[in-house]
């Protein structure tokens, strides 16, 4: 740089030296026995500094897992690796502890802390300092990453912006190297870091090592020659082999005596990843590269046995494990920073804390409405109040045991594994501090808040004794949920899995409670389960605490007392309160000690995933051998297959060449901030105003690669999502843009822009993960290029495949967090073809070359150039660090800085004339993209860098400022009328009615749907398992409990029970929507967007597949409850079941529907939804027999009200016969409750059964009806 920096000093301590010696190392994939990495050895020194690089699915990532131990089961190794502590030389040693870091590739970060809270807490999880020291490490770190500028700035997520992708890679690199390791892995460390940034980052890294004897072993795919010389060891892998693996100094002499000379102007690691490519675009060209890679591979087994001497390894006491190289601070203080830092989360995060605050509000004041005051001297009000008493015990406690499993689920527990994997939080420390840092807002509040409310309202008795006995009882039940709902998650990190754990053991303990099923007359074989289920306890304290000795008609005569007749018929013991509350208290701590022992042992490893194969036939591949190949075997560096691009777009009837011009294009952004609930001074809503693109003046021209070029937050993916009408504001942020879009002289809005352009996001998470590469391009190819035929279709799918380099994957399976697929570095590429299969005039990429090898990078931009060439489109792109060979390819650039202004727009060749004339001349043997990249970076790392970084930048933008006015006021002058008036869209529309995108067929669609969402669910058993499992499970289970039903007293009780809980099936519902729907819902949401097809063959589709699982399973649980448990068994009744299971299950889809389209914090999602079924499920009418009449209307919009209705009169048939020997005998010894049309008058319940089965079916649709207007009013109306 011609920049002269000053270097900062970081105040970390000395660490125990330690080098690292592997031998011989192999790693084989379980299952399928093949070798992923094969035979790897080398010597690490401590000081030193290692980069693995090699093309995309090399194995980089792969050894780096193994060598940190970082390995799963589909895992076996061969070889060793030693870690051996080194005797401390010159320096005195200020940290005795020897530590290991690791950064992923994914960054894992809590949203809703700023930079330097992050950076703090991890400071106080990882060091064992006085705090004066640590914040001096903190801010030091800030400063030499870069950070300072977005220091307190929230790191974000999709739904809140906040720190860019830059920023967080560097943020996540400082959360690690704050332990002060002796040895630190680095996956992809300068993934999405601009050049400028990425080599600072590894300067500082150099330093580290240099002066602190530490080891840096990290994975790179694209290093800038000034970064590969920083290293001190390279190892090249191609296919898992090993290509080079020596001193850095050695690599250029090595390659080029075997003839490979390096290139003038080429950096010498792009040159050697490319020799050691394999170009898959066309048959000969990869015959050929691989016939030389097979070369390179001889070639350094030759060298390596003769030339390279290991260290023997004779004294191996000074071995370390891996295990012993952790950050794992004292129990109490690690405990203290978590609850800390879960204090800080919960008081930030406004939505959820809302939620918690409303919500036991809303539903205690309905549920008190729902059993307002019964009247305790008849039977339907002992019952209501019976009912409500349940209530208090199972309602609120599930709404919450749903809720902290998702939250788990959502956030909390990805943040453990990755601090359990790196030591510095055990198990224990991790529940003690999140149970206490919930204490106060979930436990207690919640419970207080809902007890109070519904204690009055229900009527109860007013005594402070028995008030606090009731929330006692309720906090401690849900003390144990909340220790259900960890083990839930301890079992299991997918919602689907622990939401079925949760929802059975909730199931059993809701049977075992006693209120639906007699705990005196259970079955035999499952009356032990209510010893079992803390349910059972606390419903028992409750009713002993609300009737003993109560509802007396004599007061001196307790015999008369209808309370203690009814714990009688309970069997509960009067005044039997502390028993039952010393053994929920023991259960809620057995579940927390179970969770904890469950976690100690379920370790999941983040870093790696175990790996599906698609069930089609794969191509073998060609494996190394030896004594096949043809020696010596010279191929050019950029061979390419000329022929096969042409086949990459089909030949439109016209070609379309648009000149893009962009005139003072302004954004900015208005942020809407809820204040700190422990900072409200400055009021409660806050507004914050950002400028993030400022005049911006810029032409894209067709027929050459436009290059949008800048450091991280110059606004560069900003501006293609403005442009292309891809920037929505949102209820607390509000976006505002002024400025024009030209095509050709002509002005366009953003829709019409929109309508003619293809977009490659940055983002890949959209794919279905279940897919293979080949089946996600035939589905893409069926959607898009329906005007082609199938052969047509399967040629050009074909053609893309092995262009992008994806023809050896292209029968894996994507895969995602949980499931391993295809490289990060494939999924680009995937995502980039999607796109590449339209024939689009316009294409813009967001880093399409982002987390690519070079060799990849090159063969991407090759690809992109030749459609500019041969067939005139505009390509614009943006890109972080392109190889210097490629940037002079490009036809323009508009280069931008800090805040989105513009430093230079126009040719390569005049951008290096500009900065020349600048007094800015590029050094020899430097990559001239990275040289201005270096000109308009800030550098924060000290306020002398920064300084010197700002004149230089604010010199750049000031002189093109100067420049631009001159040129504005020259075509104001010579050209006033050169560009035209808007166009309409009538006209823009026959102008270019051959590319505007047009929605294939709504049958075609539908038809893709339904395939392919059977293809993903047949794969993914936990999605099938959440529609199929959890429904005939309740079934079984109340099967269980309710088998056989008798024809006496007590089975009145058990029918309504039955009846009741089918109302469960609402919940059920919703889980599987929970389950099944988001990943679904984005995908959708993608195609929506390149207007491929319409809302309707989507939502179609879904419900093609989800209404037959639903009737399966609605089918085997008819089997189970009316079947099994012996409910009347006639035809009309149980195919009348099956019809009010459907519709019930039906509905919760529906619900699930809604919610998920409005809001995706899937939290927030779960406490709506819950709130909604339970007030439903507690409307049904049959909970509550003294409901008010208002009351009872709403239950008329309620879908579960009909079919508990039905079910309830199917249950009691005039034909049904009732003995009363075991109750319910009236004084002249004649029965209460003769037959089943007794219950039903006595109990207010008798319904017109037709009536009611076609008003259910009504609701059904109209709950579907909804469902669908929802996502319409979000995509096409309000367009969220």
């Amino acid at each position: 740089m011609s920049i002269p920096l000053v270097e900062n000093k970081l105040s970390f301590s000395v660490v125990p030296p330690v080098s690292l010696h592997v031998r011989d190392l192999s790693i084989i994939a379980s299952k399928t026995g093949s070798t992923l990495v094969n035979s790897v050895s080398f010597d690490l020194s401590n000081g030193s500094i290692m980069a693995v690089m090699g093309g995309s699915g090399s194995g980089k990532t792969t050894l780096l897992n193994v060598l940190a131990s970082k390995i799963s089961g589909g895992l076996s190794t061969k070889g060793t690796i030693d870690y051996v502590l080194e005797p401390v030389q010159d320096k005195e040693l200020t940290q005795e502890h020897t530590t290991m870091s690791y950064v992923p590739q994914q960054d894992i970060l809590l949203s809703r802390l700023t930079c330097r809270e992050t950076l703090m807490f991890a400071a106080d999880l990882k060091l064992d300092k006085p705090n004066e020291e640590k914040t001096m490490i903190v801010n030091q770190l800030i400063d030499e990453l870069g950070l300072k500028e977005c220091a307190d700035t929230l790191v974000g997520d999709s739904s809140h912006r906040g720190l860019s992708g830059g920023e967080k890679r560097r943020l996540s690199i400082g959360t690690q190297m704050i332990a002060n390791p002796s040895i630190m892995f680095l996956d992809e460390p300068t993934t999405g870091l601009d050049a400028n940034s990425a080599f600072l980052l590894i300067k500082t890294i150099k330093k580290l090592a240099k002066e602190g004897g530490r080891i840096f072993i990290m994975s790179i795919h694209q290093p800038r020659s000034d970064i590969l010389f920083l290293f001190d060891k390279i190892c090249v892998l191609s296919k898992g082999n090993v290509v080079y693996c020596d001193k850095l100094q050695q690599m250029i002499p090595y390659f080029e005596s075997l003839g490979y000379k390096m290139p003038e102007l080429i950096n010498p690691a792009d040159h050697i990843v490319d020799l050691s490519s394999i170009d898959g675009r066309s048959t000969e060209s990869e015959k050929i590269t691989r016939e030389r890679l097979y070369n390179l591979l001889d070639q350094w087994r030759d060298y390596e046995m003769k030339h390279i001497q290991y260290t023997k390894l004779n004294n191996l006491s000074n071995r370390i494990e891996v295990s012993e190289m952790t950050t794992a601070l004292p129990f109490w203080k690690q405990v203290f920073v978590l609850t800390r830092r879960n204090l800080k989360l919960n008081t930030t995060d406004y939505i959820t804390l809302s939620a918690t605050i409303i919500e036991p509000i809303i539903m205690g004041t309905i549920v008190g409405w729902i059993f307002y005051k019964p009247d305790g001297s008849t039977d339907s009000g002992l019952r209501t109040l019976t009912a409500c008493l349940y209530a208090c015990i199972m309602l609120q406690s599930y709404l919450y045991l749903l809720f902290d499993t998702y939250r788990l689920c959502e956030q909390d527990i990805a943040i453990f594994d990755r601090e359990r994997a790196e030591g510095s939080v055990s198990p224990f420390a991790f529940i003690t501090a999140r149970k206490i840092s919930l204490l106060f807002t979930d436990d207690f509040y919640m419970t207080l808040a809902f007890t109070t409310i519904t204690y009055f309202m229900f009527g109860l008795e007013p005594n402070a004794v028995k008030f606090f006995t009731q929330f006692s009882v309720m906090f401690l039940i849900q003390l144990a949920c909340s220790g259900l709902a960890m083990l839930s998650v301890a079992i299991s990190r997918d919602f689907s899995k622990a939401s079925l754990v949760g929802n059975m053991t909730f199931t059993v303990l809701s049977m075992g409670c006693g209120f639906f099923v007699n705990a005196k007359k259970m079955p035999v074989y499952v009356r032990w389960t209510k010893y079992i289920a803390f349910s059972w306890y606390g419903f028992g304290a409750l009713l002993s605490n609300t009737f003993t000795d109560n509802y007396c008609s004599s007061i001196s005569d307790k015999t008369t007392c209808l309370g203690n007749q009814l714990l009688e018929t309970f069997g509960f013991e009067k005044n039997w309160k502390t028993v039952p509350i010393v053994i929920i208290f023991c259960f809620a701590v057995g579940y927390f000690v179970a969770s904890m022992v469950v976690l100690y042992f379920n370790k999941v490893d983040i870093t790696l995933q175990n790996e599906i194969k698609s069930k089609k036939k794969k191509e073998k591949d060609k494996q190394y051998c030896p004594e096949d190949i043809y020696k010596n075997i010279d191929a050019p560096l950029t061979h390419t297959s000329k022929t096969s691009d042409k086949d990459i777009e089909s030949n439109s009837e016209k070609n379309y060449q648009i000149e893009i011009t962009l005139e003072d294009i302004h954004l900015s952004v208005n942020y809407l901030r809820l204040a700190n609930f422990l900072n409200l001074k400055e009021g409660i809503i806050h507004y914050t105003q950002r400028k993030i693109l400022n005049s911006i003046n810029a032409v894209f021209k067709p027929g050459m690669i436009n290059a949008i070029m800048g450091p991280s937050g110059s606004g560069k993916s900003t501006l293609l999502n403005l442009i292309s009408g891809r920037v929505k504001s949102s209820l607390f942020t509000k976006f505002t843009s002024n400025g024009a879009i030209y095509f050709n002289g002509y002005k366009v809005s953003q829709d019409m822009f929109k309508n003619i352009c293809s977009y490659v996001s940055q983002d890949d998470d959209h794919l279905l993960a279940k897919l293979t590469v080949k089946e996600t391009f035939d589905y893409a190819a069926k959607l898009r290029l329906h005007n082609l035929t199938p052969l047509q279709r399967e040629l050009k799918v074909n053609d893309l495949i092995r262009l992008l380099g994806l023809k050896h994957c292209e029968n894996t399976i994507i895969g995602n967090e949980f499931v391993k697929g295809i490289s990060g570095g494939e999924k680009r590429r995937v995502t980039m073809g999607i796109q590449l299969l339209n024939d689009p005039p316009i294409l813009l990429l967001d880093e399409p070359t982002s987390g690519l090898d070079s060799f990849t990078s090159a063969t991407i931009l090759q690809i992109l150039e030749n459609l500019c060439t041969e067939y005139k489109r505009t390509v614009i792109l943006t890109i972080h660090q392109p190889r210097s060979e490629l940037f002079t390819k490009f036809g323009n650039v508009l280069l931008l800085a800090k805040g989105g202004q513009i430093a230079f727009n126009g040719s390569p060749q005049e951008m290096i004339q500009y900065f020349s004339n600048l007094g800015y001349h590029c050094p020899p043997l430097t990559n001239i993209a990275d040289y201005f990249l270096d000109l308009i970076s800030f550098n924060t790392q000290n306020k002398e860098n920064e300084y010197v970084s700002k004149q230089c930048v604010e010199r750049i933008l000031d002189n093109w400022k100067k420049i631009t006015n001159q040129k504005n006021t020259q075509i104001q002058t010579n050209s006033h009328d050169e560009k035209q008036s808007e166009i309409i869209y009538e006209n823009f529309k026959f102008e270019y009615q051959n590319c505007i995108k047009k929605q294939c067929s709504p049958l075609l669609a539908y038809y893709v749907n339904v395939s392919r969402q059977i293809t993903t669910i047949g794969r993914n058993f936990d999605s099938l398992m959440a529609r199929i499992a959890q429904v005939p499970g309740l079934g079984a289970i109340f099967a269980l409990y309710f088998a056989p039903i008798k024809h006496n007293y007590t089975s009145i009780s058990n029918r309504l029970g039955l009846a009741q809980e089918s109302t469960s099936l609402y919940f059920v519902g919703m889980l599987a929507n929970l389950a099944c729907y988001p990943g679904e819902r984005d995908y959708f949401y993608k195609e929506f967007e390149d207007n491929v097809y319409g809302i309707g063959p989507f939502f179609l589709s879904y419900m093609t597949l989800e209404l037959p699982l639903t009737f399966i399973s609605s089918v085997l649980y008819s089997v189970f409850t009316v079947l099994a448990c012996g409910l009347p068994r006639t035809a009309g009744n149980f195919f009348a079941t099956v019809y009010c299971s459907f519709i019930v299950i039906a509905c919760g889809e529906a619900l699930g529907i809604m919610t998920n389209t409005l809001f995706e914090r899937p939290g927030f999602v779960v406490n709506c939804i819950s709130v909604i079924l339970s007030i439903g499920c507690q409307l049904s009418g049959i909970m509550s027999l003294t409901m008010s009449r208002v009351l009872k209307g709403f239950s008329y919009l309620n879908p579960v009200h009909y079919t508990s209705m039905v079910i309830i009169n199917l249950a009691f048939p005039n034909t049904l016969n009732l003995t009363c020997n075991d109750g319910g005998k009236k004084e002249d010894g004649t029965c209460e409750f003769a037959t089943g049309k007794d219950v039903l008058e006595s109990y207010g319940l008798v319904i017109n059964v037709p009536k009611y089965l076609g008003i259910a079916i009504c609701v059904g649709i109209i709950y579907r009806l909804l469902a669908y207007f929802v996502i319409k009013a979000k995509l096409e109306w309000l367009k969220w």
